[in-house]
């Protein structure tokens, strides 16, 4: 097969493997949502999680933006909040207020007591979208899966929801380090499961997703939460599967990422995109974003050139996903998407 004919599932596959592309695949965390009229539409009279917990449903809203934008990849419509359920937390998204779990669980005696958990059983509803994504889509796009990570996981599970400090589970980090290990560790089993369920039923890579990575500091990254990342990295490439790891704010945690061997990167604007590629490359790692969301404001000259400087700064060193350096968000004009997008596809011809 020559470059030229490549699809966007083989297009995205390859990127991420760091192998060549005719130009960069593009995709755009939470790119399926707000933000389109007619995922409102779809969303009109219904919860959040009944679209979420119906395939036919969760596939039509997955598939909206590849079908408006052209991209060469979908990501899964849900919550990273799915594995909790698994353990019989109860998981809901007050309008306004964001997701609430309860129980929740804060000492020791309440982690240990968990059960072991049931992801195939209790989050099968995934695979059925899974696989009703699959076969509405197509053989030749890209259909990605994700999880969330088990810091961020057990950041919701021991806080209740968001939180602007996260001062129980950080304090917990401090003071009781072994329990909360366990928690880790327990969380990575099930997310090594969810994700392998995910590419049984039909997906082609996935992202592990540690949205409140950041907020710690490195050493305390790689003493504490690091090693159960590792675990489920290890475990997915294992399988032949890639896997991409993103973090929020991740500029001081680039190394710690890239000693984990990710298949990608995934990095936002505050990180200097050649530097990255140039570290990426050192463990044969892709880069994947990493756009500012707010720059797709921008006149579309300006987003233009933003996608040229991007791809100038990977260059050859690396494989390069175009993407956000964070989600989408629900105000971004359709404008700037597709100037973004078409910005992308315009990388073939030079």
């Amino acid at each position: 097969m020559s470059l030229s004919e490549m699809n966007a599932r083989e297009r995205i596959v390859a990127a991420l493997r760091s192998q060549p592309v005719d130009r960069p695949p593009v995709w755009m965390m939470r790119q399926a949502g707000r933000h389109l009229p007619e995922y409102r539409a779809v969303r009109a009279g219904r919860t959040f999680m009944e679209v979420v917990r119906t395939p036919e449903l969760a596939a039509e809203v997955t598939i909206q933006p590849v079908r408006r934008y052209g991209l060469d990849a979908a990501i899964l419509f849900f919550d990273i909040l799915t594995i909790p359920e698994a353990l019989g937390v109860e998981v809901t998204f007050p309008k306004g207020v964001g997701p609430r779990l309860k129980p929740t669980v804060q000492t020791a005696e309440e982690i240990i007591a968990l059960p072991a958990g049931d992801v195939r059983g209790s989050l099968d509803y995934v695979a059925g979208a899974v696989r009703e994504t699959r076969r509405q889509l197509g053989e030749e796009t890209a259909l990605l899966g994700f999880s969330g990570a088990p810091w961020t996981l057990a950041c919701y599970m021991i806080e209740g929801g968001s939180s602007k400090s996260y001062a129980t589970i950080r304090s917990m980090l401090h003071r009781d380090p072994k329990t909360l290990g366990i928690l880790l560790d327990h969380l990575a089993d099930l997310v090594i499961d969810y994700l392998r369920m995910q590419v049984e039923a039909g997906v082609d890579a996935v992202q592990l997703f540690d949205t409140w990575a950041g907020e710690l500091r490195r050493e305390d990254y790689e003493r504490v939460v690091l090693p159960s990342t590792r675990r489920i990295i290890d475990a997915l490439k294992s399988d032949g599967t890639p896997i991409v790891h993103f973090a929020k704010h991740p500029g001081h945690l680039l190394e710690s990422s890239l000693s984990a061997h990710p298949t990608a990167v995934g990095v936002d604007w505050r990180v200097d995109l050649a530097h990255a590629a140039t570290r990426a490359a050192t463990v044969g790692a892709c880069v994947q974003g990493n756009l500012d969301p707010a720059e797709l404001f921008a006149d579309p000259a300006w987003i233009r050139a933003r996608v040229r400087e991007m791809h100038a700064a990977v260059g050859d060193k690396t494989g390069h996903v175009m993407n956000l350096g964070h989600g989408i968000w629900p105000s971004t004009p359709i404008s700037g998407v597709e100037a973004f997008v078409g910005a992308v596809k315009e990388l073939a011809g030079g």
